[in-house]
């Protein structure tokens, strides 16, 4: 989940910096964002992470995917 976490950050980091491929950085954002929220549901399944854990980082997911939602329309009329 580290290595996942830091390559949502590089992808991130390279949607700023390279506004030409923008689009596609922030896609690869948010398809891994959603192979870690589902990482993060199978740790409480294991019971790794406790439910009030998983409320608390699905508040901070949502807001986190509602952004980088609108960050990837905003780049799809550019």
């Amino acid at each position: 989940m580290k290595r996942d976490s830091l390559a949502l950050f590089r992808d991130l980091h390279n949607a700023n910096i390279l506004p030409a491929e923008r689009r596609r950085y922030l896609d690869n954002f948010l398809t891994a964002f959603e192979l870690l929220k589902i990482e993060i549901r199978l740790c409480v399944d294991l019971n790794i992470l406790s439910i009030k854990k998983l409320a608390q980082l699905s508040l901070l997911m949502d807001s986190i995917g509602r952004q980088a939602s609108a960050w990837r329309k905003k780049a799809k009329k550019a």
